[in-house]
Formats: C-alpha cells, structure tokens, sequence
C-alpha cells in the first residue's frame, strides 16, 4: 500500500511539473517561428508534424509500449531528451532549424502522453483510480494557466518572454523527468493470445457502419478545422501585432474557460445528447475562424476564445459519448487508437495545405487577403462539416 501511495505521489508531481512545462512554451512555440520568419508553408508545417505526433503516432507508441511491457523508462527518457531539446532551440535563430529541432522535439515528447496514461490505469487501484484522474486533470490545467500567467507577467518588465518560456519549460520538464528516475516497473500484465492485424482491424471497421460514418465526417472537418491553424498564428504575430502577453492572455482565456465548463457545463452537453453537441460545439467553432478573418484585435480574439473555449470542452465530452456508446468494451481501444490516428493525419495533411495555400495566394494577393480567404473556407468547412454530424444515428 506505502509503494502504491508513493508512486501515486510521483504521478501528482510529474503532472504537476509537466503542466508548468507546457504552459510556459505551448502557447508560445508557433508564434515564435512566425516571430523568427517563418515562411506561411514553415508555419504550416510545424503545426502539421504537431499533431502528427500528439494524434497519429501515439497508437504506435502504445502499440510499442505493450509488446515491450514497459512503460516508466519510455516516459523518462522521453521526457529528458525533449526537455534538453529546449537548450538548442532556444539558441537557433533560423527559422527552418527551429521549426526541424521543434518537429523531433514533438515526435520524441509524443511517446510518453499514450504510455503515461496506461500507467495510471496500471498503478492506481480501480476504487480511486477516476478521483485520481481527476485530481492529475485538474491541477495539470492549473499548472498550464499559472505558468503561462507568470511567463506573460514576467515578460511586461522587459524580459525576453519566448526565450524565459522555453527556459522554464526545459527546467520544468527536467524535474518531471526526475520524478520517474528509479521508479519501478509496475507487474507486466498477461498479453491476449490473438494478435490483432491490420486486415482484421479494418475489415471490423469497415462492417462497423456507425463507426465508419463518424470516422469520414469527423476526419473530413478535422481537415478543414486545421487549415486554420497555421492562419491563425500568422494573423497573431503579422495582421494584430499582439505582444507576447496579449498571446498568453489569448491561452488563459482559453484554459480558464475550459476548466470552467469542464465543471459546470458537462450536465449542459450531456443534457443535449452526444450526438448534437457534438454538432453544435463543432459548428461553433467556425466562429474562431470567422473572427481571425474580419476582426483582427485583441478583443475580438479574447470574445472568441471564450467561445471556442467552451465548445472545445462540449466536444471533448461529446466525443467521449458517442466513441462510448458505438463501440463496444471489447472493440473500444482499437476503435479510439484508430480514430486519433486518422485524426493525426487529417490534421497534418490540413496544416500542411493551409500554410502552403497562404504562402501561395499572398504572392499575388497580400498577406492579409490570403489569410481572409483560408480563413473563411476553413470557417464554411467547421459550420457545415459541423452541422453534418447531426445525421450520424442518435
């Protein structure tokens, strides 16, 4: 029980330490590369090999993870080498090697987010094991908000914010790491007896027609959701000229309104049905898009963000109850890894084309106009790919 109680302990400080890590430098790493230089397709880019890594290699990770067995020294050695990844990038001063060290950064830090939430299933007994998650959940999107608060406070007094960012981001991901040296291996559980094969699993989607139906709905919105992304770090950094605070302030909003509705609001959506505040929440979001687009000012950001904050939350819980309620126990891991996967790629495959779309009508038509124009087919796209979600079965 002692040994439980103590890694338990280990678990609250490595989210803890790694939220203080990721709020001084996520809200900061895109804008950094515009602020550098970057071309509109090296924007685009670096947002495309992001979520690659945070979506369509996590399954790999964890698929590695289970064959192996092992999970601490991953997530150690994971967490080391992308945390000492900071000292290079914060010293470059050239775009395409920031965004090249960013992008191994992104593929190196993704192996431990899949095997990091196993543990937890593998450490904590069943009887606390929701009120632990709950705890870790929390006070990791405390720890984000604070950090990033403090980094913006520190950078009005004439530091440099992006580099103090990175710093504490690499000095927090260091400790994180630590927490986990000589920490044991939990019991290696039993591995099924049949292999799972890449025929078997799409050939079981395929005949799965629910499933199938929100997989192509949701991955072709996730396509034009993300050709926003590289926009709207270029519309930040080159249309509104936002400081550094302003930029943090934009990510509190966001994270404070997001705990907020994680606490209050999931009766709301739940009282909607999966299915239509999947929609709804989807929908909402071309908003964001619409205002990057026509109202460029801090306000008129902050006003959205709120917005985007809360239908992020909706879906995040939506999405939850509808993959709950299609698939069955037996089939639910395999269906929520393939999913994030083709999510992976359909946020990559649109990253990528809404920086090379930008960089391509900005030759002859202006910055400005060129971000208006992706800005706004990105904004058709949500509402009605959004919308379109209301036909999948209730």
């Amino acid at each position: 029980m002692d040994v439980e109680v103590g890694q338990i302990k280990r678990l609250y400080a490595r989210s803890v330490l790694s939220s203080l890590s990721s709020g001084a430098s996520q809200p900061f790493i895109a804008v950094y590369a515009a602020v550098l230089g970057a071309s509109s397709s090296q924007v685009g880019f670096l947002h495309a090999v992001n979520n690659l890594a945070a979506n369509a290699l996590q399954p790999v990770w964890g698929f590695l993870s289970d064959k192996k067995g092992s999970r601490v020294k991953p997530i150690f050695y994971s967490t080391l080498i992308s945390s000492l990844l900071w000292v290079p990038i914060i010293l470059v001063g050239e775009p395409a090697v920031y965004i090249a060290l960013v992008g191994v950064q992104f593929i190196v830090a993704s192996v431990s987010a899949p095997l990091y939430t196993a543990l937890i299933g593998e450490i904590v007994p069943l009887a606390v094991r929701s009120m632990v998650t709950a705890t870790i959940n929390f006070w990791g999107q405390v720890g984000s908000i604070i950090s990033t608060l403090a980094v913006g406070i520190v950078s009005l007094v004439g530091l440099p914010g992006y580099q103090l960012g990175f710093s504490v981001a690499a000095v927090a991901g260091i400790l994180s790491a630590l927490t986990f040296l000589k920490m044991r291996e939990p019991p290696k559980h039993k591995m099924m007896g049949g292999e799972l094969t890449i025929t078997y699993v799409a050939q079981h989607i395929i005949n799965s027609r629910h499933f199938l139906k929100f997989t192509i709905i949701s991955n072709i919105y996730g396509f034009y959701m993300s050709i926003a992304w590289p926009c709207f770090t270029l519309t930040m950094t080159r249309i509104a000229n936002l400081s550094f605070f302003e930029i943090a302030l934009l990510s509190i909003v966001s994270g404070v309104v997001g705990l907020v509705f994680s606490s209050v609001g999931r009766g709301v959506f739940e009282s909607l049905g999966d299915v239509r505040s999947l929609a709804y929440c989807r929908a909402a979001l071309a908003l964001l898009a619409t205002v990057y687009a026509f109202l460029p000012t801090f306000w008129a950001f902050a006003l959205a963000n709120i917005v985007a904050g809360a239908a992020n939350v909706g879906i995040s819980i939506s999405l939850l109850l509808y993959i709950t309620r299609i698939t069955s126990v037996e089939d639910r891991g395999t269906f929520t890894a393939v999913y994030n996967l083709l999510q992976g790629v359909s946020f990559f495959f649109g990253s990528l084309v809404g920086g090379q779309l930008v960089q391509q009508l900005e030759q002859n038509l202006g910055l400005e106009n060129a971000l208006r124009i992706v800005l706004t087919i990105s904004a058709i796209g949500r509402l009605v790919f959004g919308l379109l979600h209301t036909q999948l079965p209730k």
